[in-house]
């Protein structure tokens, strides 16, 4: 074996268990295992989860701190619009890998962004995250969505389609911010049928009711097969509207079988300004898992235009997530870690979870109590990327005696 971490703690077990590793993967976990690794480490109780999972960032945008004075999502907009054009490549790959280098201190081991691909000049930008996709190779798996207004110009549509040719992943977009929403849904349809790219879409960031193009996509979802298949961000106006639509458009969105991303640090910063009372503006987390859909959390904008805040601390996201959707008994604090783990990892393939036969992706966390993992969360003490260690924090405390303090 290539690691034994011993007497680890997880959450599913009340015993102690070693965790043996070998090529990559998870091959024992039992307690007291009587087999020899090359390199061992005595956990002592602490708790280790599965690999952090951060399904929908922005790392083109990270760190620009363009001021946003009104806070809104347009304004937003409108700011890294104009301060893009002053990035060249060498700025968008130091912030990039800064962002990658935080997100693995804090126990993540794969993480999903979009990039703008509106003009022909972000072309540069999608060439230098995919060349850093490579450079971060056997650290942690990056996957780029093309994000364009397909419809709103022939230069994004042809942008975006160089984008996917160049080696990006998905076929992203927004419909909402588009004119004809329903019509930049279809186009991007037919857009991943062409490339032979799946969807992931940012839907309905906005606060307005009647802007359901969720429930467009449930329907061409299952038209053209995809169940299973295609992912939706933010869906904040699905909070907006009446019991009876939120019901229809929940079971049509578990019919489709599209796996939800919330993103509620962002999405509190950016929704309700100008609202009495000020609506939170998350979707509905909680109905939405009753009903049987996939709902992962992720950052989304870490200190830009439209989130100053963040640290790719899924933890505190899934902190977050559970306070905003009133998930707070332990199931459901649970639940809440799973959207951080077990479920973005089905967007990446991966299990998820820590069993013989899964992927090595583990974090170890500076606590011995697994539900301190999000009521409390501690630091990230290592990340194993497929089975290697990808970085250890060691941690030295000294308590001064009181007439020293």
């Amino acid at each position: 074996m290539d690691w034994i971490l011993r007497n680890a703690r997880l959450s599913c077990f009340d015993k102690l268990v070693d965790l043996g590793i070998a090529d990559g993967v998870i091959v024992a976990q039992e307690p007291n295992l009587a087999q020899k690794a090359s390199q061992e480490w005595d956990l002592a109780g602490r708790v280790v989860l599965p690999g952090l999972v951060d399904c929908h960032t922005h790392l083109d945008k990270a760190y620009l701190g363009a001021v946003n004075h009104s806070g809104t999502l347009l304004e937003a907009i409108d700011v890294w619009r104009q301060e893009k054009l002053a990035r060249g490549s060498k700025d968008v790959l130091s912030a990039a890998r800064r962002a990658l280098e935080q997100a693995m201190l804090n126990g993540v081991t794969a993480l999903r962004t979009h990039v703008d691909t509106e003009v022909t000049g972000d072309l540069v930008t999608v060439e230098a995250l995919l060349s850093l996709r490579e450079e971060m190779r056997g650290q942690i798996d990056l996957q780029l969505v093309a994000l364009g207004l397909i419809t709103f110009s022939d230069e994004c549509a042809d942008t975006m389609r160089t984008a996917l040719e160049m080696g990006v992943d998905y076929v992203g977009g927004a419909p909402a911010l588009t004119p004809d929403p329903i019509a930049d849904l279809d186009a991007l349809f037919a857009l991943s049928e062409r490339s032979g790219k799946p969807i992931d879409l940012h839907i309905d960031e906005t606060e307005d009711p009647a802007m359901l193009t969720l429930a467009a996509l449930a329907e061409r979802t299952i038209a053209h097969g995809l169940q299973g298949q295609i992912a939706a961000g933010h869906c904040c106006s699905l909070a907006f509207v009446d019991e009876p639509t939120a019901a229809r458009v929940i079971n049509a969105v578990a019919a489709a079988q599209i796996h939800i991303v919330t993103l509620p640090l962002c999405n509190l910063v950016l929704m309700g300004r100008g609202h009495r009372p000020v609506p939170r503006g998350v979707t509905r987390v909680k109905e939405l898992l009753t009903a049987g859909v996939t709902v992962s959390a992720a950052s989304d904008n870490v200190q830009d235009p439209f989130n100053p805040f963040g640290s790719h601390d899924l933890l505190h996201i899934a902190q977050l997530t559970a306070a905003t959707a009133h998930m707070t008994g332990a199931d459901e604090l649970a639940q809440c870690l799973d959207m951080v783990t077990s479920h973005p990892a089905q967007l990446f393939g991966h299990r998820g979870r820590i069993e013989p036969g899964a992927i090595a992706d583990l974090t170890v966390l500076d606590t011995t109590e697994p539900l301190q993992a999000i009521t409390a969360p501690p630091l990230r003490l290592a990340t194993f990327k497929r089975g290697k260690l990808v970085v250890k924090t060691e941690v030295t405390r000294r308590w001064e005696q009181p007439d020293q303090r």
